[in-house]
């Protein structure tokens, strides 16, 4: 009978010190997790100012990165259930709405913070407690992040004469390519990746 009741708490025991294990890296998930969440609606919305604008181009661009953010809010999230933990509720901020041309302005430098501070020091508290599928998830982010920077950085220096480019988006990491109408897509990298074009 005794038995019965030890797996159980022993392995309740386990999960405990698993989580233990990773708790700065929960954190840091968890951190990120509510922030591309907010990321993907902030774009969203910067996506429909763009198109009453008439600005066809900068839209389509922001909705593609809308997208690239919300497969990385998706992996932070199974990154955190795979250690343990359990993603909280998503607490949306207020989005200001500018000009397009000013919202083109104001991710350009998270964006770069994310890719030279912030995203590095997640990927290695991940790697010193052995977060595996958190360092995954957090250098897919940085990754697409320099990407992102360099495509609002273009959208803003060609403003009103943006050229007409294809938005491809990567299912597994984020990844966000601008390819010319006409050229093929991005070839998969990944098992079970696809490139989604952003209409």
């Amino acid at each position: 009978m005794k038995a019965i009741f030890i797996i159980p708490f022993l392995l309740l025991c386990s999960l405990v010190t698993y989580g233990q294990q990773h708790k700065q890296t929960l954190t840091n998930l968890e951190k990120a997790y509510q922030a591309e969440a907010n990321a993907s609606r902030r774009y969203e919305m910067f996506s429909k100012k763009a198109s009453e604008e008439k600005q066809e181009q900068i839209a389509r661009l922001f909705r593609a990165v809308s997208k690239s953010e919300s497969i990385h809010m998706q992996n932070h999230k199974r990154a955190i259930e795979k250690i343990g933990g359990t993603p909280s509720k998503i607490m949306y901020q207020k989005v200001k709405v500018e000009t397009t041309r000013d919202n083109l302005k104001e991710p350009i430098e998270g964006e770069k913070q994310e890719t030279e501070s912030l995203y590095p020091e997640f990927v290695r508290i991940a790697k010193q407690e052995n977060a595996k599928q958190a360092v995954q998830s957090f250098t897919y982010a940085m990754e697409a992040e320099a990407q992102h920077e360099k495509l609002y950085k273009d959208a803003l220096q060609h403003y009103g004469r943006n050229k007409k480019m294809d938005y491809y988006v990567s299912s597994v990491s984020g990844s966000t390519i601008a390819v010319e109408p006409g050229k093929p897509a991005p070839k998969p990298k990944h098992p079970n990746e696809k490139y989604m074009l952003i209409k």
